[in-house]
C-alpha cells in the first residue's frame, strides 16, 4: 500500500492518474489543494509519496518541494511539468526532486509504469526511513549507556557517542578526527594499550587494558578499555572501542582493602574463637586466636574435619558429638547458641560456648556456618547442666503471648532439672502452664488445697532460687503449676477442666499432654510436660506438640 498525496489546483488536473491509482487497488490517493495542504496531511504521517505539478512561471510544486525538503523529510516528491522546459526540470532536481516528468503520461502502459516507479521510490524511502529510525534508537542509546563508546579508522576518531566527549571533557564533536594517542600518556604506554586492545582477544573477539588517559585539562583518568574490529571480516571498517570510568571502583577497592585490614586485624585480635566450617563440617577458616587457643597452626587445621582436631567423637559424658555435628548442619537454626566439649591438639579437654550463624545462598542451601566460641572452662560448670540453649526456639515459642523471657527461662531450668535429677533419686514428671492465667484459672481447678495461696507475690516469683526446691517438691503431687506470664506461682495441684477431644497429640503422650494441648489451645498459654518415664519435655503452644526435647539432648 502507497498512500500519495496528490497536489491538485486545478479542476480535473490528473484525473486520468486519479483512476489508474484506483483501480490499482494499492495506490491510495489524498488530495490536496494548496501547498498548506498538502504539509498538513504529511504533518500526519500516514502519507508516502507526493505528486505535484508545476509550470513555467509558477512555483506550485516547487514552493512544496522546498517545504518538504526544509523540514528535513526525505519523503519521494514528483513533480511534471506543464510543458518541456530544460532549465525547469533543472531548477526541480536542484530543489530535491526525486524524479521531473517534462509531461503527463499519455498512455495505459506508461501511467502503468510510472505507479511501478512511484511503488520503488514509496518502497526505498521506507526502507531508508526505517534504517533512520533505527539508527536514530541505536544512537540514543549509545548516548544514554554509562560507558564510553567511540569508532577508531585509521587511527583516528570517526564517531564518538556523548558519554566519551563528556568523559575526557570535550564539546560535541570535538573528538571526530583527532588521533587516539592524543590521549595516552607517551608511545611506551601508547604500544602497552595497541597489545592489550589487538595484540590478544577473548573468545568473543574482545582484547582489553586497563589505562590512563589523558583529559582535555590535563588530569588523568583511569578506564577500563575493550576493543573488537567492526567487522571481522573487514579490518578497514576499524574498531569499536568501549571504556569504562574506574576511578569510583579503584576508590571503593582502596576503601575496601583498608577496611579489610582492620577487619582482619579485628578478627586475628579478637578474644574469641572465630570459625567458618563448610556443611560436611570441614575448617574453611580459624582465627589467629583460635589457632593459638587451641594450638594448631592455620595449615594444620584449615581443610581438615572438626573431628579429630577441635572436637572429640565423644564428650567425657557420653554424648555423641559426631551426631551432633550432623544435627548442626541439618538444623542450624536449633543451635544459634551451643555449649559443648572441644579438645586441643594436646589433648586438652575445654568446654566452649559457640554462638552460631547459618550462612545460605539465594536459594536457602546452606553455605557455610560462622561460629564465635569463648571458653568457659574455668567457671567450673556441672557438665551436666551444659546442653543446647533454648534461644532459637524460645522466641517463636512464647511470641504474642504475656509471657516474659526471664520467666520461660526460669520455669524451662526448673523443668530440665526436674527431667534429670526427678526427686530423691525417683523419676517425676509434672506439667506447667504459663500466661494468660486469668483464662487459665477459669478452666482448671484445684485437685488439693492451693499450696502458694495467700503468700506474698514477690515470694512466689519463679526467677527466685529459693522457689526452686519448693516447685521441686511439689512437682511428685498431682496437678499443674500455673505461672502468669510476669512469673508469679499463681497455683499447684490444678486440674485443668476442659475438654481435649479436639486435642491432637502424638502417640504414646498420655491424659496430662492432652489436658495441656486443650489448655493452650483455648487460651494464649504455653505448656511445659515432664514425662515422668524417660524425662522428655515435651513444650505446647497453640494445641499442638511445638518441641520435643529428651534426655539425650
Amino acid at each position: 500500500m502507497v498512500t500519495i498525496i496528490l497536489l491538485d489546483d486545478r479542476p480535473g488536473f490528473f484525473e486520468i492518474f486519479r483512476t489508474i491509482a484506483t483501480g490499482a487497488g494499492d495506490l491510495p490517493v489524498v488530495s490536496a489543494g494548496t501547498d498548506a495542504e498538502a504539509l498538513a496531511r504529511l504533518s500526519e504521517g500516514d502519507a508516502d509519496l507526493v505528486l505535484g505539478r508545476f509550470g513555467s512561471g509558477e512555483t506550485g510544486g516547487i514552493r512544496l518541494l522546498e517545504a518538504i525538503r526544509s523540514s528535513g523529510s526525505g519523503i519521494p516528491v514528483i513533480l511534471v511539468a506543464d510543458r518541456a522546459d530544460r532549465d525547469a526540470l533543472g531548477h526541480a532536481y536542484l530543489h530535491g526532486a526525486d524524479l521531473v516528468l517534462d509531461r503527463l503520461p499519455d498512455s495505459l502502459e506508461s501511467w502503468t509504469s510510472l505507479t511501478g516507479t512511484l511503488r520503488a521510490l514509496a518502497g526505498r524511502w521506507r526502507r531508508e526511513e526505517n534504517l533512520r529510525q533505527e539508527n536514530g534508537i541505536m544512537e540514543a542509546v549509545l548516548n544514554a549507556t554509562p560507558l564510553a563508546v567511540c569508532v577508531i579508522r585509521n587511527h583516528v576518531v570517526v564517531w564518538a557517542n556523548r558519554t566519551l566527549q563528556s568523559m575526557l571533557g570535550y564539546q560535541e564533536g570535538d573528538l571526530i578526527g583527532r588521533d587516539p594517542v592524543e590521549f595516552m600518556a607517551g608511545e611506551k604506554e601508547h604500544r602497552r594499550i595497541d597489545d592489550g586492545l589487538f595484540g590478544t582477544r577473548d573468545e568473543f573477539g574482545w582484547g582489553s587494558t586497563e589505562t590512563q588517559v589523558i583529559r582535555r585539562d590535563g588530569s588523568l583518568l583511569s578506564c577500563h578499555l575493550r576493543s573488537r574490529p567492526v567487522d571481522s571480516e573487514d579490518p578497514s571498517q576499524g574498531h569499536i572501542v568501549v571504556g569504562q570510568d574506574m576511578t569510583e571502583y579503584h576508590r571503593a577497592r582502596d576503601l575496601l582493602r583498608r577496611s579489610e585490614l582492620r577487619y582482619q586485624d579485628l578478627i586475628d585480635n579478637a578474644h574469641s574463637i572465630i570459625l567458618r566450617v563448610d556443611p560436611r563440617g570441614i575448617v574453611r577458616f580459624i582465627n589467629r586466636y583460635g589457632e593459638t587457643f587451641f594450638g594448631y597452626s592455620g595449615d594444620e587445621i584449615v581443610g581438615k574435619p572438626l573431628l579429630g582436631t577441635i572436637l572429640p567423637d565423644r564428650s567425657r559424658t557420653g554424648r555423641d558429638l559426631a551426631a551432633m555435628v550432623r544435627e548442626v548442619m541439618q538444623k542450624p537454626e536449633d543451635f544459634e547458641v551451643n555449649v559443648n566439649e572441644n579438645m586441643k591438639k594436646s589433648g586438652e579437654r575445654v568446654w566452649i560456648a559457640w554462638t552460631n550463624k547459618a550462612i545460605r545462598d539465594e536459594k536457602g542451601r546452606l553455605v557455610e556456618m560462622l561460629s564465635i566460641g569463648n571458653d568457659i572452662t574455668d567457671r567450673k560448670l556441672d557438665v551436666k547442666e551444659v546442653s543446647i540453649t533454648i534461644a532459637p526456639w524460645k522466641k517463636a515459642l512464647i511470641e504474642d503471648t504475656d509471657i516474659q523471657e526471664p520467666v520461660f527461662d526460669a520455669v524451662y531450668e526448673i523443668a530440665a532439672e526436674i527431667s534429670r535429677e526427678g526427686r530423691e533419686g525417683k523419676p517425676v514428671g509434672t506439667t506447667f502452664v504459663l500466661g494468660d492465667t486469668p483464662r487459665v484459672l477459669a478452666r482448671s481447678r484445684q485437685l488439693i488445697l492451693n499450696p502458694f495461696e495467700g503468700h506474698p507475690r514477690e515470694a512466689r516469683r519463679i526467677t527466685r532460687p529459693e522457689l526452686r526446691e519448693t516447685i521441686k517438691e511439689l512437682a511428685q503431687l498431682d496437678g499443674a503449676f500455673v505461672v502468669s506470664g510476669d512469673g508469679v506461682v499463681c497455683a499447684g495441684g490444678r486440674y485443668i477442666t476442659i475438654d481435649t477431644s479436639a486435642a491432637a497429640v502424638p502417640k504414646g503422650l498420655g491424659t496430662r499432654h492432652a489436658s495441656v494441648a486443650g489448655i493452650t489451645q483455648e487460651t494464649r498459654s504455653v505448656g511445659i510436660v515432664v514425662s515422668q518415664s524417660g524425662g522428655r519435655i515435651s513444650l505446647f503452644k497453640d494445641g499442638r506438640v511445638v518441641k520435643v526435647i529428651t534426655s539425650a539432648d
